[in-house]
């Protein structure tokens, strides 16, 4: 499994896992991001590609950006 990408907008991610891709809802948890997948709680942080990106909006405006751990 492996997060492809987070749109906190939204408040979801994408995920690859098996050669498919989920859209899987996101939440915060004690300040760390968590994914639901297949009825359990995932940390993102932990999935995370190194390529990901993360969409957000900042001032009206939808900007995005590398995904830092």
């Amino acid at each position: 499994m492996l997060v492809l990408g987070i749109n906190k907008i939204l408040k979801c991610c994408q995920i690859i896992s098996n050669g498919k891709r989920y859209t899987c809802p996101t939440k915060e948890i004690d300040g760390k991001l968590f994914f639901c997948f297949k009825k359990a709680w995932h940390p993102v942080i932990e999935f995370i590609s190194d390529n990901a990106e993360e969409l957000f909006e900042q001032g009206g405006k939808v900007l995005s950006k590398p995904f830092k751990k």
